[in-house]
């Protein structure tokens, strides 16, 4: 932490003649490749899985990455913890998530200012909650800034992290979240667009602030949150797999389809099976860097079928199950509404009762041996083996053409 944040101080199988696999843009940089047939256009949705072209006012995780991390009291409580307590609650456990995540293509630097700045009002006035009124948000966030911004210096920095004391009797662990402003706030000659309030309890929730990072970078919400007054389960979609799914995850690491759209991904990387037939390839595991990582299917205008290999190793070393893990991605579908949704290898059967978020989807890849079968029979997965260094050989038949203008084209 060697800068400081107060103005006071320092400011693939080879040999197979019938393989089809067209490499791809990475995502950030993905503006050449938009007629390609497995890259997804960008909607309107919030936080969309299209991958040709980056968002605007999004800064990119690649390289380094500079965080500010300011601490918040109240009037009505004295801090019980030090900002560097609070810090390490969540560092370097995040920067590390993201390094492995990134195969050390994005390095987050947290940069946290040491000392608890005063917020003008007690914290129960703020009414601080999951679904926080915007009028009381916009009121919290303003006292915020103006508190911080006599002594911090908010210039050169991508991410900034609220962090309110975890002890404040107004404070509700359950609204930490990302705030996107419809008006940018100008501070130090910077736009701030989005802040991370982070009002989690003492110890946090695990990678609470690895996923919230996530959405600062344009990734979505992959649970389903049901309606008020329901029991259903949150973690229907993707299960453990993705921790913005759930940072409760057995398999937190992010989707290679995600890694794509972030840019940690070479276009050699990416296969796209664009073609009728049978192929053959290669899938090195998601969590180790190098090889194949992405194999992907185009289903329709706005959805694909992505295929890639999971191990029990880096970010996933408590995965319940390894194997080839199929999903569906629709960039038509904004976050929180189903966005990916993971296919069930092994339908009627779970795993991982005790710590899995939804074992019905904890044993999801699938093994050597083992054959999946789009609905309509057009596309068919067969794992054909695991070789000695880790890799996933993958049989993919096709029977139909896929391009997004097709006849037959699948939605």
């Amino acid at each position: 932490m060697s800068r400081r944040a107060l103005k006071a101080g320092a400011a693939a199988v080879t040999g197979f003649a019938g393989l089809v696999a067209w490499t791809l843009m990475t995502g950030p940089a993905a503006h050449g490749a938009e007629d390609s047939p497995c890259v997804l256009p960008r909607t309107d949705v919030h936080h969309s899985e299209g991958v040709d072209s980056w968002p605007g006012g999004y800064a990119h995780p690649v390289g380094d990455v500079n965080a500010l991390m300011v601490f918040l009291s109240f009037p009505d409580s004295v801090p019980q913890l030090t900002p560097r307590e609070i810090e390490a609650d969540h560092f370097p456990a995040t920067s590390t998530f993201y390094d492995n995540a990134s195969y050390g293509q994005f390095r987050l630097h947290v940069h946290p200012v040491d000392r608890w700045l005063q917020m003008p009002r007690a914290s129960t006035a703020y009414l601080i909650n999951r679904d926080w009124d915007a009028g009381d948000r916009s009121m919290y966030l303003r006292d915020a800034i103006r508190t911080a911004d006599p002594s911090v210096d908010f210039r050169g920095y991508d991410v900034v992290y609220l962090v309110a004391d975890p002890d404040a009797p107004g404070v509700d662990s359950d609204a930490t979240k990302v705030v996107n402003l419809a008006q940018p706030m100008n501070v130090d000659g910077t736009s701030l667009r989005r802040l991370v309030t982070v009002f989690e309890r003492h110890p946090p929730d695990r990678n609470v602030l690895a996923h919230e990072t996530g959405h600062v970078f344009d990734l979505p919400d992959l649970y389903y949150r049901p309606p008020v007054g329901s029991n259903a389960d949150w973690d229907t979609h993707v299960g453990d797999w993705d921790l913005m799914g759930s940072q409760f995850g057995l398999a937190p690491d992010p989707f290679a389809w995600h890694k794509w759209k972030l840019g940690w991904l070479r276009d050699d990387q990416v296969g796209c099976i664009a073609r009728t037939g049978i192929t053959y390839h290669d899938l090195s595991p998601d969590e180790t860097p190098g090889g194949t990582k992405l194999l992907v299917v185009r289903t329709g205008t706005d959805s694909v079928l992505a295929i890639e290999a999971r191990s029990t190793a880096g970010n996933d070393a408590t995965a319940c199950r390894q194997g080839v893990l199929l999903y569906r991605v629709r960039s038509d579908k904004e976050s929180g509404d189903g966005p990916i949704d993971v296919v069930d290898g092994h339908p009627g059967t779970s795993a991982c009762e005790v710590n899995s978020v939804y074992p019905p989807l904890a044993d999801a890849p699938l093994g050597v041996g083992e054959t999946y079968t789009v609905p309509d029979g057009s596309t068919q997965v067969t794992v054909m083996g695991r070789g000695t260094d880790g890799t996933w050989t993958v049989r993919v038949t096709e029977a139909l053409p896929h391009s997004p203008t097709a006849p037959g084209l699948r939605g």
